[in-house]
């Protein structure tokens, strides 16, 4: 593992703590960053969470994806824990949580609401960090980019 992989949590700690750092420090130009919206998406979100996936899609064979039926049993897997186990583990995470331990600190006309956004958390993770998450473990990209673009799809009917 590079110097970098084993001190991610280092990295990303420090990343924050510089982050924090500089909105004190400037905050002016950070609320204008905040406000660069198109279509209510926020574009340096955008343009830093495509920067996150493009260096993994470069890994990809797009020819190869046509075997990607040879991976069918870890599909089915993650479509099923993705679907079948994970929102109802978040539910009752969430109702332990939300709709209990940290009731008496969220707003009473709003606990269902938070409830709902742990359930659609669990089922449709980050993409970019699934990607991220594959490349850092040296998964297999064809089997992370067929399983994402599954799991996108199935988000975009359900």
């Amino acid at each position: 593992m590079s110097r970098f992989e084993r001190f991610l949590t280092l990295w990303v700690a420090l990343c924050i703590v510089v982050g924090v750092g500089l909105g004190h420090l400037f905050p002016a130009v950070f609320q204008a960053i905040g406000f660069a919206e198109v279509a209510k998406v926020n574009l340096p979100m955008a343009v830093l969470i495509w920067l996150m996936i493009i260096p993994m899609l470069m890994k990809v064979d797009f020819g190869a994806m046509r075997q990607v039926g040879q991976h069918w049993r870890g599909i089915g897997v993650t479509l099923f824990v993705n679907w079948a186990v994970k929102p109802f583990s978040m539910a009752a995470l969430g109702a332990l949580f939300i709709g209990g331990l940290f009731r008496p600190y969220l707003p009473a006309g709003e606990i269902n609401s938070y409830i709902a956004g742990l359930i659609l958390l669990a089922a449709a993770p980050c993409t970019a960090m699934v990607f991220v998450w594959s490349n850092l473990t040296r998964g297999e990209p064809h089997f992370t980019l067929s399983q994402v673009a599954v799991n996108d799809a199935i988000m975009v009917v359900a």
